[in-house]
């Protein structure tokens, strides 16, 4: 894969974050609005085959974050849309269902999705 400038940009911004991004987050922080939103789709599809970042989705959007060396996953509010960062414990399992069945994994996606604290009080008094 050629890093381009765009690629650049699109992965200087992503690093630069602790939260994921929407592509429409971020091709709204890109100056001057140097290349289209398409171009932001692709890179970030790109970026996802290359297994370069991960994504969640939540209502028909999907967030992309920088895949750490500690791989993650996410837990999101469906009240508040809050994300929280939780370690990721699949790897073990993974392998195995992987080898009983003679799978090659290239990577994996996993998020929670509930009520956070605050939300839930707000679910309970309903």
């Amino acid at each position: 894969m050629r890093m381009t400038s765009q690629r650049k940009s699109i992965l200087n911004l992503l690093s630069k974050t602790s939260q994921p991004k929407s592509a429409e987050m971020i091709f709204d922080e890109i100056p001057n609005h140097t290349m289209n939103l398409s171009t932001v789709y692709r890179t970030l599809d790109t970026f996802f085959e290359q297994g370069i970042i991960s994504k969640s989705t939540m209502h028909n959007t999907s967030y992309y974050y920088i895949n750490k060396k500690d791989h993650h996953h996410y837990m999101i509010c469906l009240d508040c849309q809050k994300m929280y960062e939780m370690d990721c414990h699949l790897d073990v399992f993974a392998d195995q269902v992987a080898k009983e069945h003679h799978f090659t994994i290239t990577h994996h996606d996993m998020t929670v999705y509930g009520y956070c604290e605050s939300c839930q009080q707000k679910h309970i008094e309903k």
